[in-house]
């Protein structure tokens, strides 16, 4: 460690000498403690200037020793998001208390984008008045950055690319957490499927690009008319699933006709051409009182209702919700068996 001092402190009365006097005083005592410091260290006085640092502060603001001195303002040397206004260093001086940051954002001559994590004590002579502090400064640009390529990738890993929903595998997964928690968290859970209608003409008649660009707006569509609460996913092709918690199968119903009337009623422009879509939905509820079996028994009951549903919207004129529940035996029967 080079760690070293002003010993030509700047100050324009007898107050501020004798509080950089103190500051030495103590900077000598404790340089064993600072000796075993990694991270960048700086202290500052009441007026903020830097009078002891050690060579990876130099090395993080870029500049030598002598021009740390001569510059002096901790703010000039390294300047962060609340400088110099709200100066972290300041601040702990001030108000006489510890101070730690995470994820501060800055910057020096060095390296013009930082983050940082910032940390400082006050520093009190023998009677107990503040004369400074001790500030710690470690870069974690390189980590955080790692960090935003992990969280980018575990986004990837579970959003399709075009709709921007989560994909089946995520979807799936947190069917069954959701259904985990029927009778615990959740009263009734209801699954919907969704398919948009004539989709094959659309790519037919429009083009694949054109198909893509449905895809994608009515995905969003779905996307805005659900809760933060429920699951919304792309499950293959055009056909997509929304899990509704704490959801009935009036609610589940209520969600879908809204839906429909959405898409039915919008007006989808590609490349200045109008694309009429519509689509077909079934739903299927479960209820927690009535509930019986493992969960995966459960969610393959729940979807295969609800495509049976889907099917029969279909089969019978599309642009319409059937729900599972209003199904008779004999519909529900033949659905199941001609899918």
């Amino acid at each position: 460690m080079d760690s070293r001092h002003n010993t030509s402190p700047s100050g324009d009365n007898e107050e501020s000498v004798l509080t950089t006097d103190a500051l030495r005083v103590w900077v000598q005592r404790n340089k064993p403690l600072m000796d075993v410091f990694l991270d960048a260290f700086c202290v500052v006085d009441t007026q903020n200037r830097v009078v002891d640092f050690n060579v990876a502060f130099t090395e993080l603001c870029g500049e030598s020793y002598r021009k740390i001195l001569k510059t002096g303002d901790f703010c000039a040397l390294v300047h962060t998001e609340l400088c110099p206004g709200n100066c972290p260093a300041k601040r702990i001086v001030t108000e006489g208390r510890p101070l730690r940051l995470d994820e501060l954002s800055g910057g020096t001559k060095a390296f013009p984008t930082l983050q940082l994590i910032f940390g400082g004590v006050p520093i009190q002579d023998e009677a107990g008045a503040t004369i400074g502090a001790l500030i710690t400064i470690r870069n974690v640009s390189a980590e955080s950055e790692l960090q935003k390529k992990y969280d980018q990738r575990k986004q990837e890993s579970i959003v399709d690319g075009l709709t921007r929903l989560y994909n089946k595998v995520y979807t799936e997964a947190m069917l069954l957490r959701m259904t985990k928690s029927l009778s615990r968290d959740l009263d009734h859970l209801s699954v919907v499927m969704v398919d948009i209608d004539h989709f094959k003409k659309v790519n037919d008649t429009y083009g694949h690009r054109a198909g893509d660009f449905v895809l994608a707006t009515v995905a969003q569509m779905l996307q805005g008319e659900s809760r933060d609460t429920d699951i919304v996913g792309r499950f293959g092709g055009e056909e997509f699933m929304a899990v509704l918690g704490n959801s009935d199968a009036t609610g589940s119903f209520s969600f879908s006709e809204r839906f429909r009337k959405r898409v039915a009623a919008a007006e989808i422009m590609f490349e200045g051409t109008h694309i009429p879509v519509t689509v077909s939905l079934g739903s299927a509820t479960l209820s927690a009182k009535t509930a019986t079996g493992t969960p995966e028994a459960l969610i393959r009951d729940a979807v295969s209702r609800a495509d049976a549903a889907l099917y029969w919207a279909k089969a019978n004129g599309r642009n319409q919700v059937v729900i599972a529940e209003n199904m008779t035996t004999d519909a529900s029967t033949k659905a199941r068996a001609a899918k």
